[in-house]
């Protein structure tokens, strides 16, 4: 199986056996990450979430899932579980709605569909405008407020509970 040229050697090492394990096809897991993060040139895959897996604004567990190793077994037991096989266009659209939950499911899963079906064929994905955009900063900033209002929220909360 032939290393996609956007993934270190070491990464691909450790996919395909992390793959083989769970019997997922590691072009699927490339493809995810390649949407997601551009294999860590994007977003949150620059700070450990690759495939963008337990990763959203705001939450509080994130860390549980970073890095790579906890990315490509927690996206493979989510597959293994979650997803029909074999890999077709339908069973993506199935796995992304139901289980991958990202915020346009159709569109993911036709996005990962055609990268993982180029990479079969031994196509590498280019970069495109719509998929470049790094959404990093604005992520930090709504995390910031989102934590800002909770300690606002649990203050209150303290404060308007004494005064009864």
């Amino acid at each position: 199986m032939a290393k996609p040229d956007f993934i270190p050697e070491a990464d691909w090492t450790a996919v395909t056996a992390i793959c083989s394990r769970f019997k997922v096809d590691p072009y699927f897991i490339a493809a995810i990450g390649w949407h997601e993060t551009h294999w860590g040139k994007l977003g949150a895959g620059k700070i450990g979430w690759i495939l963008g897996y337990g990763y959203w604004p705001g939450s509080t567990v994130k860390d549980k899932y970073k890095g790579l190793y906890k990315q490509v077994e927690g996206a493979c037991k989510k597959i293994v579980r979650d997803m029909k096989l074999p890999i077709t266009l339908a069973n993506v659209i199935n796995f992304a709605v139901t289980s991958w939950k990202s915020s346009a499911p159709t569109a993911w899963a036709r996005s990962v569909f055609n990268i993982y079906s180029s990479l079969a064929k031994g196509i590498v994905p280019q970069p495109t405008d719509t998929e470049i955009e790094d959404l990093s900063k604005r992520v930090e900033i709504i995390e910031h407020v989102v934590k800002f209002f909770k300690d606002l929220i649990l203050n209150l909360a303290k404060e308007f509970k004494s005064e009864r």
